[in-house]
C-alpha cells in the first residue's frame, strides 16, 4: 500500500497557528501568533536528509509597561540525517543541528537584544498506515544543548553588553495524513518548548512555549 511508504523525497510547506506564553525577567506574556515553515527532503527509505526553515520573521506582541511594543523577529532553520530502522523506512532516527536567530527592539528601554544560537538536534519519527492513503505521522525532535550569546545594544550611549547563553528546545507533533497522487496533505498539532539560561551566572534568561495546530502540503517525488 501506498500509506505504508515513508515520504522519502518532497518539498513542503507547513502553516501553525499556536497559543503560547514567553517568560523573561519582566514577567508572563500570553498570547497567538501565526507562522511556518519551508520542508525539503531527499533520500531514499533506509537514508534520506531532511531541512525545515523559516526566514526571520516579525511578529508584534502586546505592549508592556517595561518593553513599550516589542517586535521580536525570529529566523529558524534546522537539518537532520535520517536514518530508517526497518525495511520501509516508516520508523526513523535522524541527528543534525538547529540554529535560531533572534532580534528584539525594546523601545521603553532604548535598547535591542539580538542572539544566534545553535546545537545538535536528535529526531524519532514513525509514520503508520490507515488504510491504501491515509496514515498517521508522529515525530519528537530537541536539541538538549544550544550555545550562543545575547548582544544588549544601547540606544545612548551607544554600548553593547555580551551574554553567554545556554539553551534547550523540543518539538513534538502528530497528524492525519492523506495521500493524493503526488501530493500529501497533513492535520495535525505541533507543539515547541524552548528555555535559555544565561551561563556565567545559571539565571533564567527567558522560556518560549507554543501548542497549536498545523497543516501541511507536500509535492511527493516517488522513488
Amino acid at each position: 500500500m501506498i500509506a505504508l511508504l515513508a515520504s522519502t523525497t518532497y518539498v513542503g510547506v507547513q502553516a501553525l497557528a499556536l497559543a503560547g506564553v514567553h517568560e523573561d525577567i519582566a514577567g508572563s506574556q500570553r498570547g497567538f501568533a501565526g507562522g511556518g515553515f519551508v520542508e525539503l527532503q531527499i533520500g531514499g527509505k533506509r537514508v534520506r536528509v531532511h531541512f525545515e526553515g523559516v526566514p526571520v520573521v516579525s511578529v508584534p506582541q502586546r505592549a508592556s509597561a517595561r518593553y513599550g511594543q516589542a517586535t521580536p523577529a525570529v529566523g529558524i532553520v534546522d537539518g537532520a540525517l535520517r536514518f530508517g530502522l526497518d525495511r520501509q523506512g516508516a520508523l526513523f532516527l535522524g541527528v543534525g543541528g538547529d540554529i535560531i536567530n533572534q532580534h528584539t527592539p525594546l523601545p521603553s528601554l532604548d535598547q535591542e537584544v539580538a542572539s544566534r544560537l545553535a546545537g545538535i538536534r536528535y529526531e524519532l519519527g514513525y509514520r503508520v498506515a490507515l488504510g491504501s492513503a491515509h496514515f498517521l505521522e508522529g515525530l519528537v525532535g530537541g536539541v538538549p544543548s544550544l550555545y550562543g550569546t545575547d548582544i544588549y545594544t544601547y540606544g545612548y550611549p551607544h554600548a553593547s553588553d555580551d551574554e553567554a547563553e545556554l539553551a534547550s528546545e523540543i518539538d513534538y507533533s502528530v497528524a492525519y495524513g492523506v495521500r493524493l497522487h503526488q501530493e500529501e496533505i497533513l492535520i495535525g498539532l505541533r507543539a515547541i518548548n524552548f528555555a535559555a539560561r544565561f551561563t556565567a551566572t545559571d539565571a533564567a534568561a527567558d522560556r518560549n512555549a507554543g501548542f497549536g495546530l498545523m497543516a501541511e502540503w507536500r509535492a511527493v517525488v516517488e522513488r
